[in-house]
């Protein structure tokens, strides 16, 4: 069942999303940005990237991809592969055997060269897709244990070479990523990091040099590619730890996305309306760099932090499926409210509905006046004695067992046999099934609650049963004093002048006061068990039924646990007021749509239906439909599509009185979105306490004119010592928060600090680490 919510969040939550950043401004590109990403490590970041930016960005077809991997991959619209193929399970020589191969294998730089002139045309093809053509920025994405990463200086000042050719600027900056989770070698990993690392201290020296003929055209035409300083102009670190230590969930997918919004920052578009605002501080790639390069010995990273909101569609959608769910139960609950009359006519346990159930039992082919014909004895002498005689003792002088038997056979015997020849359980079921659980307008609740020891249903049985029973024992008491009686001679004409009229007057008398009501006295024992029979049958339903019951409840509470552990992911400060405020906004539209559609329409076959059918598929199968009906009829509405920052205002305004749960203003909401902001930004690099003053900047990203985004600016650049600027954009998906802090160098970096026990190890017993002499390295420290 979790799952199928799970599912139904997720899907709904993409659903939105694609709805509301329709609304959204595209993001542009101002100048055209090359992708390199070298290592089968980086492919996840390289499809994640390039589909982020294929889909969030209005020019995105014309930012290309370049992928070195070791396996073949085909080209896709704006992302190029190129195979370098390699044996990686000799580690010991594995990174420098890269390097010689790049150098040796001539056939390999001249497809290297051509795919790169590939890419170069395929970016000159989409020029008309950028404000500015004369610059292109080249961001160069790794792992730091990739072993291919040995070649990214030669890969980088290639790419940069070719691509100068038809650009006049060209500025190159490196990504680097740690990832420390599920490493299937760790020992190496961190041997090969440190190698790396280096490296980049080695070709982000001032003095650097590069010399070399990796330009090759094929018919032995080669260039050398030269090269004087820096090859990076900005060098990022993005580790899977925080600045905390920690591993967040999703961490590599976030630094992924942190990638894509440097990239935006350093190469966007920007809006007139971002300049309005004096006091903002929009982001300078050049005054970045001059702020974190004080020291110029070292090489000087940058990390980054990401803190994204938006509507929690999630924790909505699942709410939605509560609030209605609940909306049913409490719905079913109200149509068993009848009153005791309704209940047993409902039942068919009413006189009327009982009456008819003894009548065909009873037999109707005979009478007692047929006891007519039963033979007497002693007439004459019993006549002379009659009116000394009691009316028993007349039946038994004349009849002796005769009508006793006469009324057995004729009457009970029939009558009970009739009742043995009924399946009334069958029929009662039957009767529930079609009258009651499959009825749209009572249904599971009714049934529960008229069949329970306590129910009207149950009560209004008991209370007819004690009433049969006291017509029972008047009848028989009836009986027994009519029997103790003794015939009165009524006067008559026609008796004086006929023989035998007493006779027929007590014959009579026992067959219709006597007989008559013995007869009445079998149709009330029929009808009470009957009765009986109905209490135990029900009582036995009942049982059956509470099990569908719990399973109802059951289905309640995993919805209700599922709402509330997505509204704790979501943390206080997104999915405050959730409960209150989509409480009364389903309720509205569900009156709304019972005004269109008729009272509890939503319990009709068409939609939702019996409740107990459903169950007896499965609870699964009732959650499906409710989740069905939510998707086509409340999620729909109007109340549904809102921004986040209407949805957000609204709800941070909702005036509910409400005891049980605590309501936040909208400033207080604020103040939490911007402190959960501003805590999930956090770095994602785990440093040691370096003596490098921090530099920061912070940027939102997000429509100036909302309240939220000028709440925060205003609070940040009040209370911060860094710098603090938001990004201009029309926005109805969410607000981002992008945090960048530079200064610190490698050895200030807990995993390389860690690692370069692993890598001295490799170093002293033969590993071949580097491509050069180790002398020219400079040495972490």
């Amino acid at each position: 069942m979790e799952n199928i919510l799970k599912s139904f969040a997720e899907e709904y939550d993409l659903k939105i999303d694609r709805k509301i950043y329709n609304d959204d401004s595209q993001r542009s590109a101002n100048n055209p940005i090359l992708f390199v990403f070298i290592g089968n490590s980086t492919r996840e970041a390289s499809e994640y990237i390039s589909s982020t930016i294929q889909e969030r960005w209005d020019n995105g077809r014309g930012i290309a991809f370049i992928n070195i991997f070791t396996d073949i991959n085909e080209d896709k619209d704006n992302s190029f592969n190129f195979q370098f193929s390699c044996n990686l399970s000799d580690k010991k020589h594995l990174r420098k055997s890269v390097r010689d191969k790049f150098y040796n294998d001539k056939k390999f730089l001249q497809d290297l060269n051509s795919k790169i002139t590939m890419v170069r045309d395929k970016i000159l093809s989409y020029g008309n897709l950028f404000n500015s053509f004369d610059g292109i920025n080249i961001s160069v994405v790794t792992m730091a244990d990739d072993p291919l990463n040995i070649i990214l200086p030669e890969v980088t000042l290639l790419i940069r070479k070719r691509m100068l050719e038809v650009f006049k600027l060209s500025t190159a900056d490196l990504y680097v990523l740690i990832k420390e989770k599920n490493i299937e070698d760790e020992f190496f990993s961190k041997a090969a990091s440190v190698s790396f690392f280096r490296e980049v201290e080695y070709i982000q020296k001032n003095d650097f040099i590069f010399d070399e003929k990796i330009a090759v055209y094929g018919e032995e035409r080669e260039l050398p590619i030269t090269w004087q300083g820096p090859i990076f102009y900005m060098t990022y670190l993005l580790e899977e730890k925080s600045e905390r230590g920690t591993i967040p969930a999703a961490s590599m997918k976030d630094n992924y996305e942190i990638i894509s919004y440097i990239n935006l920052l350093k190469n966007r578009n920007v809006s007139i309306e971002t300049y309005l605002d004096t006091e903002n501080q929009h982001y300078d790639n050049s005054r970045f760099k001059a702020n974190i390069n004080i020291d110029k010995s070292i090489n000087r990273y940058i990390t980054a932090g990401l803190s994204k909101v938006k509507r929690p569609n999630g924790a909505i959608a699942v709410t939605v499926v509560r609030v209605f769910y609940e909306r049913i139960l409490k719905q079913l609950d109200e149509l068993s409210k009848r009153d005791r009359e309704f209940i047993a006519k409902a039942l068919k346990t009413d006189e009327n509905s009982i009456a008819s159930r003894v009548k065909p039992i009873v037999p109707n082919n005979i009478t007692v006046m047929d006891m007519n014909g039963i033979m007497m004895s002693n007439a004459s002498n019993i006549e002379k004695r009659l009116s000394k005689l009691t009316l028993r003792q007349v039946e038994e002088g004349l009849y002796e067992d005769r009508c006793e038997n006469f009324f057995c056979l004729n009457f009970k015997n029939v009558a009970e046999k009739n009742i043995e020849n009924i399946n009334l359980e069958k029929e009662i079921r039957t009767l529930l099934n079609d009258n009651i659980l499959n009825n749209p307008k009572l249904g599971l609740y009714c049934a529960w609650k008229w069949t329970s020891d306590e129910g009207e249903g149950i009560k209004y049985i008991r209370d007819s049963r004690n009433l049969v029973n006291r017509h029972i024992e008047n009848i028989k008491n009836e009986i027994e004093s009519i029997y103790e009686s003794r015939f009165i001679e009524g006067f008559s004409f026609k008796k004086l002048f006929s023989k035998g009229g007493n006779i027929q007057e007590v014959r009579k008398k026992i067959f219709l006061d006597i007989y008559g009501k013995r007869l009445e006295l079998l149709k009330l024992s029929i009808c009470e068990k009957i009765m009986e029979k109905y209490e135990e049958i029900l009582l036995k339903i009942h049982d059956e039924i509470y099990e569908e019951i719990n399973q109802l409840n059951f289905i309640g509470e995993g919805i209700k646990k599922y709402e509330d552990d997505m509204i704790n992911l979501q943390e206080e400060y997104m999915a405050q007021n959730v409960k209150i405020y989509y409480r009364n906004v389903i309720n509205n539209i569900i009156d709304k749509l019972e005004k269109n559609y008729g009272k509890a329409f939503y319990l009709g076959d068409k939609y939702i239906g019996s409740l107990s059918q459903d169950l007896k598929k499965g609870q699964e199968e009732l959650l499906r439909k409710i989740i069905y009906f939510c998707n086509r009829y409340i999620l729909t509405e109007q109340e549904f599509n809102k921004s986040f920052e209407e949805e957000f205002n609204e709800r941070a305004n909702v005036n509910v009185e409400d005891l049980g749960s605590k309501v936040l203003s909208k400033e207080e909401l604020y103040r939490k979105l911007y402190n959960i902001l501003d805590s999930n930004s956090e770095l994602k690099c785990y440093l040691m306490n370096y003596d490098v003053k921090r530099y920061q900047e912070k940027y939102f990203f997000g429509d100036y004119s909302s309240d939220f985004i000028k709440y925060a600016f205003d609070f940040d650049r009040k209370t911060r010592n860094y710098k603090i600027g938001y990004i201009h954009e029309r926005r109805s998906s969410g607000i981002e928060k992008l945090n960048l802090m530079g200064g610190f160098g490698v050895k200030d970096i807990i995993y390389v600090r860690n690692a370069i026990d692993f890598y001295n190890y490799c170093i002293e017993n033969g590993y071949m680490m580097h491509g050069i002499a180790i002398e020219k390295l400079p040495k972490i420290t």
